[in-house]
């Protein structure tokens, strides 16, 4: 749709589409603590800015219809019911990689771009995912637990170097090349695997299969988007592939691992420790019987790290995803 007197404006993440804005209707809802940067900024560009943390879901389908745009985190699912309501609204904005809290497909149909702002955080879940890696195979926490209790163990602990390890990575996006990069220090070999990518093979990292990475790999890490094709996607078929025992690292969704495959394969000794950042279901007061089941077994293995979705939540990063977002509103607000 397009306003009199406003400019033509191109979408930056599609070329073939544009964007408008007539002076009457910059009006963004933030529903997130986001830092300072992105409220100012966005009121220095014209916007009229509600930045409202604490509104709830149902708070954003009651006044969605005044907003053109909507900076959202993981609270609010914009899909069919929402966009319907959104009569004005223009963009949809992540804090954040995840694109799964928006339904892209309808999100087109009502001429809504989405954007993202993976960048901001990649370099924090990097190093979150290097400091499990190096957590597990040093026996770090669990040796940190025995002192507490008293317990000096010093055999049981002795750990394995990183250095000179091949690391296999399943999906080769931001995240994924800044821990390749971080793994390229410790002298690591890394294969990565991308269904949606070819030819990516760069300093730190070499193009490779799925079936090459359990051939050769000694740590698996998971970089996966969540989409209908990668939930579920690791299983007890491939887990249990793998030619020798491995590490494995989940900084990316939880859905994507198969909980019980995986904790069947360390019974097996297939899996040597594994750190997970992630779980199929973070609201721990809402598990079913059977993910009661499977997280009752995680916290009672020593030879699992669990931390509760922090990979990418540091305050450096709070700033660098509002500072991203600012410059892609900014794209689509200037010609």
């Amino acid at each position: 749709m397009y306003f009199p007197g406003a400019k033509l404006l191109k979408n930056t993440d599609n070329p073939t589409r544009f964007i408008t804005f007539a002076p009457s209707m910059k009006k963004i809802l933030i529903t997130e603590p986001v830092h300072a940067a992105l409220p100012e900024g966005l009121a220095k560009l014209g916007f009229q800015v509600d930045w409202l943390p604490e509104i709830t879901e149902a708070g954003v389908y009651e006044v969605i219809q005044e907003y053109t745009g909507l900076i959202i985190n993981s609270k609010v699912y914009c899909g069919l019911p929402l966009m319907d309501k959104a009569t004005q609204l223009k963009f949809i904005a992540r804090c954040g990689s995840g694109l799964e809290v928006m339904d892209l497909e309808y999100a087109a149909t009502k001429g809504i771009t989405c954007l993202n702002s993976p960048e901001g955080n990649s370099n924090a879940v990097a190093e979150q995912a290097l400091g499990m890696l190096l957590n597990i195979m040093n026996n770090i926490s669990r040796a940190d637990n025995q002192v507490r209790q008293g317990t000096w163990s010093r055999e049981p602990n002795r750990g394995v170097e990183l250095q000179g390890k091949t690391v296999g990575l399943i999906a080769y996006g931001h995240t994924a090349q800044a821990f390749a990069k971080l793994l390229s220090i410790f002298g690591c070999r890394v294969l990565a695997y991308d269904k949606y990518k070819s030819g990516f093979s760069d300093a730190y990292a070499t193009e490779a299969s799925m079936e090459q990475i359990a051939a050769e790999a000694d740590i698996l890490s998971l970089h996966l988007p969540l989409t209908k094709e990668t939930k579920g996607m690791i299983g007890y078929a491939y887990l249990s592939s793998f030619a020798k025992p491995y590490y494995l690292l989940n900084t990316s969704r939880g859905i994507c691992l198969n909980i019980t495959d995986m904790l069947r394969c360390m019974a097996e000794g297939r899996i040597i420790s594994t750190a997970l950042d992630v779980l199929e279901n973070e609201k721990l007061n809402t598990l079913t019987p059977p993910q009661q089941q499977w997280f009752n077994e995680l916290i009672a293995n020593r030879n699992i790290l669990l931390t509760p979705h922090i990979a990418g939540w540091t305050v450096e990063s709070k700033q660098k995803i509002s500072e991203v977002l600012l410059q892609k509103i900014t794209a689509l607000t200037m010609i």
